[in-house]
């Protein structure tokens, strides 16, 4: 655990990489958030966003809500910006005022080695090595394992995560959290292992790392139940925005099967065939059946004029994508971005692991 009840907090650069952590806040009440902080020119300041102490405005005055924390966050964005105009000078300001300092921003060798004089804490991806010599054995994992998967970025998949974590433990079971990002620290998780993004294993090397990766935490943790967040996308998005082609998706599958499975998409006005034929592909693609849908607080933008070489997104309104997941009216379908669905969803989960002794039952 990073953060303690004591913490009071400013996020900042605040847009829309950090919200679904910033929304995961609501389940977890030691992480106190006080304010969120964006640069002036991405127009969000006035915005509010739910964490679980009340609304939190965004606003851009950094330097004076510094009086109002005892750490400061710093966080990736996706918009860019100059290290050494925008994140090294606010830095320096927090230690100066004797601010706790937590960076989960992805910074350059270079920038960390620019930073060394100051105590920072840093979130970061599991550095587990594993010995790959081997037997070349996939190691059999006997808790049962929740994938949550996407289709491509911006589909709240961190937020689903973290909900399934609290929700399930709030029932009584032990949870072995693996996450997608690293910001999972500051939840009670264990990021997935730096190597799974490396040039340096080969694909075997990494399905047979990320399984004995897995079997050394449950061996350590011995949990109830097992959730994955599976990093990148389960898919190619289409020809012109391929993502990652569900690459390591195809990797951790082939590391562990899930027992359920979840998929979050980005939101358009779909049909139920759309959903099935995800279903199928995905069925034979990776070997993962999809249990639960859901749909995600944004919609692709394909009118951004930049939207050739990178693909833009809408923000959408919560009534709206609970309306289009209504609209739908599929069973598979449920709406993960509220508690209510999450219920739902584990509700499904353990009625699902309930006929199989060796499964947690309800």
């Amino acid at each position: 655990m990073i953060f303690c009840n004591d913490d009071r907090i400013i996020v900042y650069p605040v847009d829309r990489e950090s919200l679904s952590v910033i929304k995961s806040t609501e389940n977890f009440p030691y992480i106190h958030l006080t304010w969120l902080i964006s640069p002036e020119s991405w127009g969000h300041e006035g915005e509010y966003y739910k964490s679980h102490n009340g609304m939190i405005e965004v606003v851009h005055n950094y330097e004076d809500k510094l009086n109002d924390c005892t750490a400061v966050w710093i966080v990736d964005s996706w918009n860019d910006l100059d290290f050494y105009h925008y994140i090294e000078p606010k830095i320096k300001l927090a230690k100066l005022k004797g601010k706790r300092i937590i960076c989960s921003r992805n910074l350059t060798t270079p920038e960390k080695t620019f930073l060394s004089g100051i105590k920072i804490e840093f979130f970061d991806y599991s550095t587990f090595k594993p010995k790959i010599c081997y037997e070349h054995r996939v190691r059999e994992i006997r808790s049962p394992v929740i994938f949550v998967m996407t289709s491509n970025e911006f589909c709240n998949q961190f937020y689903i995560e973290t909900a399934l974590y609290a929700e399930l433990s709030n029932r009584g079971y032990e949870v072995l959290y693996i996450s997608s990002r690293k910001e999972c620290a500051a939840f009670g998780g264990q990021a997935v292992p730096r190597f799974i993004f490396s040039g340096t294993f080969t694909e075997n090397e990494k399905v047979l790392a990320m399984n004995h990766y897995i079997y050394h935490l449950e061996m350590i943790h011995q949990p109830d139940i097992i959730i994955i967040g599976v990093p990148g996308s389960a898919m190619t998005y289409n020809h012109q925005y391929s993502t990652d082609f569900g690459i390591i998706a195809y990797e951790i599958s082939e590391a562990v099967r899930p027992d359920f499975a979840i998929l979050s998409s980005l939101c358009r006005p779909y049909d139920i065939d759309y959903f099935k034929g995800i279903e199928d592909s995905l069925l034979g693609r990776l070997g993962v059946r999809i249990d639960v849908h859901s749909l995600s607080p944004y919609a692709p933008d394909f009118n951004n004029p930049f939207g050739e070489k990178k693909l833009s997104y809408l923000s959408l309104d919560d009534a709206y994508v609970r309306g289009m997941i209504e609209q739908t009216a599929y069973n598979n379908l449920l709406n993960l971005n509220e508690m209510d669905g999450i219920s739902t969803a584990v509700d499904r989960l353990v009625d699902k692991l309930s006929v199989d002794v060796n499964s947690i039952i309800a």
